[in-house]
């Protein structure tokens, strides 16, 4: 709380001017009885405590009201006093001064001759009113003092909660002129640029400055995009987020708000990846090989070399590269999954590099981050890179030997820093010999190869995970199942799972649902894994036979040529450039 001693030299100003009116000595105290003004005999006593003679102030500081005393040194206030009966004061008029109904100091007019006693006394009520007035004057400068230290106090306050921030942020008028900035701004921007008064365009490209002011001009709400800064150190990809601030009378100034793409990332797959969780325990198995390779795992994932995951559909190869992710020092960094299958040749190269503004027709304004560029610190994860088509495999072969990446449109490479780890069940070694893989990326991946064998060959990993999905599907379905009876575990142990591990899943599923006691029984198997196993000849379940003899038979049923494929294409359900690729795979001419 704002006390009277912070206010004392205005406090001595109206002292003086009082005293130079009235031609009569002024003295104002504080709350503790200290002089903190005065005039004539009082001045060189500015500062000292006036307990030994200040009974009157000390009256009126508690009761809060006025006093009057015309006989000073025989009034009974006047009693403990050493100058009683001797007292140099004619006559003396005393007001508080009141802050919010308590009195914080008292203004005294003290008379020295019986001319000065005789003018006050003749005229008493008016010089009651004046000093009391006076009082009131020092009492407003004390709120408005205590309301520009609260001021101060909550800018200050504001200040620091705006410096704790990790995000840098500038305030602007709407010409461009710098306002303000927290320390996050500071730091990034050199002290010559940025400082109040200083203008956007010593910071930002001209189209960024132009699309900022936008804002304050009720163009656009708020905008935000992708900027590159570079300073005479470093080259920064931020966010940019620009939005208005409005005054009484409509937008005064514009915010603009500076993020890196590595804390969006960060935050990102903290929040968004709902299976990042898993650790090696999660990789199940009591297999000689399944304990080799957490084993491995741990071993490699402190390097920062590709990793190549082999194995068959559901054999578990993502869990294993999260595993690798998260033990390695890169886990706070983004996992960026990427199935080269799922997604669209036509859009595969733009979700992994992404594009300029501008790029090509139906380009998102701004641009668009590429997947790779935004696990930068992390690790990305190319799934069925088998299926990868060739002309991204040399961007991806760039992305391992430069380590950067340049986005469609883009004129400039950006640096990354990602690890790749890559998984494919397909034979990379024939399809380099048939020319459907490049030889250069195939030895840049597989640097550190590790293959997943699948169930069929690792029988011994069964109970575990049977007993592991069990337990999963208790909890999901409500229900109590502890036993397998002889008979389904025997099933399961004929059955050679041509979807692997995700296919034991699916049949535990199934059983679980069906099952309404303690234990699973064949009874509760699917009818496929009731008609025993599969037989010897698996030849015509081979997936690329018969894809290549559909592929031929459709083919065959066109006039051929272009429009031959076109037609083919649709009655396949593929995009043309894919059926071109297939039928160059498969030598169908």
């Amino acid at each position: 709380m704002v006390e009277l001693m912070d206010v004392k030299d205005y406090a001595q100003q109206i002292a003086e001017a009082i005293a130079t009116v009235v031609k009569i000595d002024i003295e104002i105290a504080d709350q503790q009885l200290i002089r903190i003004a005065g005039t004539g005999r009082y001045h060189k006593g500015v500062g000292q405590s006036m307990d030994r003679q200040g009974y009157v102030y000390r009256e009126v500081l508690r009761t809060g009201h006025q006093f009057v005393i015309e006989t000073p040194g025989i009034h009974p206030l006047c009693g403990p006093c050493k100058a009683r009966g001797n007292c140099s004061e004619k006559y003396e008029v005393v007001s508080p001064i009141n802050v919010d109904g308590k009195a914080v100091g008292a203004i005294g007019m003290i008379c020295f001759t019986e001319a000065q006693a005789k003018l006050i006394a003749e005229n008493q009520h008016s010089y009651l009113i004046f000093l009391t007035k006076m009082a009131e004057t020092i009492a407003l400068k004390l709120k408005e003092q205590e309301f520009m230290a609260g001021l101060v106090s909550a800018n200050q306050y504001l200040n620091s909660i705006i410096d704790c921030l990790d995000e840098e942020l500038l305030t602007t008028d709407l010409d461009g002129t710098i306002l303000h900035f927290n320390q996050a701004a500071q730091r990034l921007f050199s002290t010559n640029l940025l400082h109040p008064s200083s203008h956007l365009n010593t910071l930002f490209p001209p189209q960024i400055v132009t699309e900022i002011l936008a804002v304050g001009k009720s163009t656009e709400d708020v905008i935000e995009r992708e900027v590159h800064l570079e300073t005479k150190k470093n080259r920064y990809h931020m966010l940019l987020r620009a939005l208005p601030m409005e005054g009484e009378d409509g937008v005064k100034s514009i915010a603009v708000i500076l993020r890196p793409f590595d804390e969006i990332s960060r935050i990102v797959n903290r929040l968004t990846l709902r299976d990042a969780g898993y650790s090696i325990q999660d990789i199940l198995g009591e297999s000689e090989c399944m304990n080799n390779i957490r084993e491995r795992a741990k071993v490699v994932a402190a390097s920062k070399s590709t990793v190549l995951i082999r194995g068959e559909s559901g054999t578990g190869k993502e869990m294993l590269a999260r595993s690798i992710h998260n033990l390695s020092p890169r886990h706070q960094g983004m996992f960026m999954a990427i199935n080269c299958t799922a997604i669209p040749e036509a859009l595969l190269e733009s979700e992994l590099f992404g594009y300029e503004d501008g790029a090509f027709t139906g380009a998102r304004k701004g641009g668009k981050i590429g997947k790779i560029e935004l696990a930068n610190r992390g690790t990305v994860f190319l799934d069925e890179i088998g299926d990868m088509p060739l002309f991204l495999q040399a961007k991806i072969l760039r992305v391992l030997q430069e380590r950067k990446i340049e986005r469609i449109g883009g004129i400039t490479a950006s640096p990354v820093d990602v690890r790749i780890i890559a998984a494919t069940h397909r034979n990379l070694e024939e399809m380099m010999a048939k020319g459907e893989f490049r030889e250069d990326l195939y030895y840049r991946i597989n640097v550190i190869p590790i293959n997943i064998k699948p169930l069929r060959e690792r029988k011994e990993d069964l109970p575990l995970l049977c007993e592991h999905f069990i337990e999963i599907y208790n909890q999901q379905l409500n229900k109590n199942v502890r036993f397998m009876s002889e008979g389904f575990r025997q099933r399961l142990q004929d059955y050679s799972f041509p979807g692997n591990v995700r296919e034991l899943q699916n049949v535990i599923e199934y059983a679980m649902n069906l099952a309404s006691d303690a234990t699973l029984t064949e009874d509760h198997l699917a009818t496929r894994m009731k008609q025993g196993t599969l037989p010897e000849d698996l030849d015509r379940f081979n997936l690329e036979r018969i894809e290549r003899e559909t592929i031929l038979c459709c083919y065959q049923a066109t006039e051929g040529g272009v429009r031959g494929k076109e037609k083919a294409a649709r009655a396949l359900g593929i995009g043309l450039a894919t059926l071109y690729r297939k039928l160059a795979r498969y030598n169908i001419e």
